[in-house]
């Protein structure tokens, strides 16, 4: 059996190495305000390099979603300024699968921002 290439885990420590694409939507469809969040995380990065894509929902069901690959200069942001119900998930499920499988495309779904440590923590005040 192989080492798993991509490991999913969810704001109460549970994990899915190598989710199928249809488990990725369905653990997305499962957010809710006690599960806010889910990261996704390449465990086949050469070097070592920090290689994730992070879903959070707000207290208003908008999201932000984070990706990092490869060093402080790979880490950006965006805001899906829409619930799931009124089409973001229409933004977000494209973006999550497309970063999962490394599908072309997946980036310009949303406007990225370089993400600032000194400026946004926007997962930190949700954590223990």
């Amino acid at each position: 059996m192989s080492e798993a290439r991509l490991r999913v885990t969810d704001e109460v420590g549970e994990t899915w190495d190598d989710p199928t694409e249809e488990q990725l939507q369905r653990l997305y469809a499962g957010l809710n305000l006690r599960c806010r969040f889910l990261v996704l995380e390449r465990l086949d990065t050469p070097d070592g390099d920090d290689s994730y894509l992070q879903i959070f929902l707000n207290d208003d069901l908008t999201m932000a979603v984070e990706y990092r690959d490869g060093g402080p200069d790979s880490h950006h942001r965006a805001d899906v300024p829409l619930s799931a119900e009124r089409g973001g998930d229409e933004i977000v499920i494209p973006v999550l699968v497309g970063w999962a499988f490394r599908r072309e495309g997946w980036r310009g779904a949303l406007p990225w921002v370089r993400w600032d440590v000194e400026r946004e923590r926007p997962w930190e005040e949700h954590r223990d």
